[in-house]
């Protein structure tokens, strides 16, 4: 599944060429450098070229872009009274930018990077909001772990159904554009 030029495939891609699925001849996905492809060490290389500091600097500078959209998905919604998340609205706001071309994914990609590695940090005022909630978690806790287990368990399997069939669907694609290609050569 390719968006914005990005494969979310990449590692899939290698496991349906192994399963048959594509043609093992084929030549790694077009969004990952000849060089780099399948090794780690040409990603670690690229990512130690560049100083800590800098790194940091434009981690900071992201993650602080990607807040000042929260805070103007939040005024909008405030202002015009939408029930929308402003989380919801401000991700769709960066995914429109990004599938338009006004915001090329290097802009956010540390600061989102970051954000997702940290974020069982952003479940901790969760957990600690549970305890002013105590008699009610005593009275229908049980009912209501298995709803919060049931329910990150369908959203992970359906996630997980979606990516893999976009995955199929991307290596289906590859694999009929390699023998046009080859039909078309001879």
């Amino acid at each position: 599944m390719r968006i914005c030029g990005l494969s979310l495939c990449t590692i899939s891609a290698n496991n349906c060429r192994m399963s048959g699925l594509l043609p093992t001849a084929m030549s790694a996905p077009a969004s990952t450098p000849p060089s780099s492809a399948g090794s780690a060490s040409a990603a670690s290389t690229a990512t130690s070229a560049i100083p800590a500091g800098s790194r940091h600097l434009r981690t900071l500078t992201q993650v602080g872009g990607l807040l000042v959209v929260w805070f103007a998905a939040d005024s909008l919604t405030r202002a015009f009274g939408w029930s929308m998340s402003p989380g919801v609205l401000g991700l769709l706001g960066v995914l429109v930018l990004l599938l338009s071309g006004r915001l090329q994914v290097g802009w956010v990609k540390d600061g989102a990077n970051w954000l997702l590695g940290e974020l069982v940090l952003f479940f901790i005022p969760c957990v600690v909001a549970v305890i002013n909630y105590l008699p009610l978690f005593r009275r229908e806790g049980v009912q209501l772990a298995i709803a919060v287990t049931a329910g990150t368990v369908l959203v992970m399997a359906a996630t997980a159904l979606a990516v893999h069939a976009g995955c199929r669907l991307e290596a289906q694609l590859e694999a009929r554009r390699v023998r046009a290609r080859s039909n078309g050569a001879q």
